[in-house]
């Protein structure tokens, strides 16, 4: 059976992506009409035998001062048990790389080291075997990184299995007792949730924006944003959770009339049959749940009259979606609106249209692979119950071994690309 290395394109490509295992965004065919946009160059190479594509991956450029270099984020896509067709893509690819000047080659495959629990207890015996097969194929590995970013794909990242979840109620007892107990205060605030157009985008970018200024990290820019709306389409899904305030005023003004006619029905028993303690008790109960609507109620009509408008953002977030796993990419909260839980709901819309669409995978994206409780966003996700994944990291091959031995000094003497 003859092996080809060659370019592929946009349609074979995608067919093939769509399909594979390993297939994620960032090997998308979305994702590489969008570097194109945005002024990347990127290549879309593969192998085919006989019987159509075997392997394939979307190559970008990442410039150096030395020279180009070939980076496979979550590539290249193929059966790295076949040793054949692994030893021919790395191979061919190089000289590919070769041919356009590449001063070394970066793999990041989708495929997983280790998995743990919630709390970085190891589910499985880390994959080293994947590590040697790459050292055989002449790839340095470089040590694993832990913290998060914002400029890259993630090394760790937190995923739900979705297999077996057919509907919301099955999916609602998977998730731990503080999200099922957000989610119910969720209905009683009233928040509801929109998908936002992209007229909607400079909101969603003030939002992650603050975010971002907030947490202290870098936060995409508009056109990015804009970028991915256009170029994804279906795709992506950016959405917001709303708060309306008089509504929610209303409702909670409701049970506050409510609860006082109930506590002077009690008010008449107790006066009436002064010995008995149960309607004391009940008249406590009452009282108390009173006060805690009382206290919402004064929250919401200042907080309404600080904003000056009757309907405001609680939070939002933007989701890609793959055949293979939905992504939970890039979001924001309002810290002034954080007791409203927005972002829990958002997830669990999600969750449940990925499990009614057919995906098997949700991925909550990056964590830092730290257990200590530094890391702010793992008990976020934790709650959601999955299990927490390191990927196999970076594999480097210099394509023009010498220059890039002084590349690696250069970098080693400044810390810089």
């Amino acid at each position: 059976m003859t092996l080809q290395f060659i370019e592929l394109s946009t349609e074979s490509y995608a067919d093939f992506e769509s399909k594979h295992v390993l297939g994620t965004y960032t090997q998308s065919i979305a994702q590489y009409q969008l570097l194109l946009k945005r002024g990347h160059k990127a290549f879309l190479v593969g192998v085919t035998d006989n019987n159509g594509v075997v392997a394939a991956a979307l190559v970008t450029t990442e410039i150096t001062r030395l020279g180009p270099a070939f980076l496979f984020d979550r590539g290249p896509l193929l059966d790295f048990h076949n040793k054949r067709l692994l030893n021919f893509f790395v191979n061919e690819s190089r000289k590919f790389a070769k041919q356009h000047g590449a001063l070394y080659m970066k793999w990041e495959p989708n495929v997983t080291y280790v998995k743990t629990d919630n709390k970085g207890n190891l589910l499985e015996v880390p994959n080293d075997n994947f590590l040697s097969l790459m050292v055989q194929q002449n790839f340095e590995h470089e040590p694993f990184e832990f913290g998060m970013s914002t400029t890259g794909s993630p090394s760790w990242e937190y995923v739900k299995n979705l297999s077996g979840l057919v509907d919301s109620q099955s999916i609602d007892k998977t998730y731990s007792k503080n999200v099922q107990y957000y989610l119910k205060k969720n209905k009683q605030f009233g928040i509801q949730l929109r998908q936002l157009s992209r007229k909607d985008l400079p909101s969603f970018k003030k939002l992650t924006q603050k975010t971002a200024e907030r947490l202290n990290y870098h936060d995409k820019s508009l056109d990015f944003y804009e970028t991915v709306y256009d170029t994804y389409g279906d795709q992506a899904t950016f959405v917001f959770a709303e708060l309306n305030f008089e509504k929610y005023i209303t409702s909670e003004n409701q049970k506050i009339i409510a609860l006082d006619q109930k506590l002077a029905k009690l008010q008449e028993k107790i006066d009436k049959y002064p010995k008995l303690e149960k309607f004391k008790r009940q008249y406590f109960e009452f009282d108390d749940q009173k006060k805690h609507h009382v206290k919402r109620s004064n929250v919401a009509t200042t907080q309404m009259a600080d904003a000056g408008i009757n309907v405001v953002t609680v939070a939002g977030a933007l989701f890609i979606e793959q055949p293979q796993e939905v992504t939970y990419l890039y979001s924001g909260t309002y810290e002034e609106y954080m007791a409203y839980y927005g972002p829990y709901q958002i997830q669990d819309m999600m969750i449940k249209k990925a499990a009614n669409d057919g995906i098997k995978q949700y991925n909550f994206y990056g964590i830092s692979g730290r257990f200590d409780g530094s890391d702010g966003v793992l008990g976020f996700k934790t709650a959601f119950e999955g299990e927490a994944r390191q990927l196999v990291g970076q594999f480097i091959l210099p394509v023009k071994p010498l220059k890039y031995k002084i590349y690696r000094l250069l970098k080693k003497i400044t810390g810089r690309n």
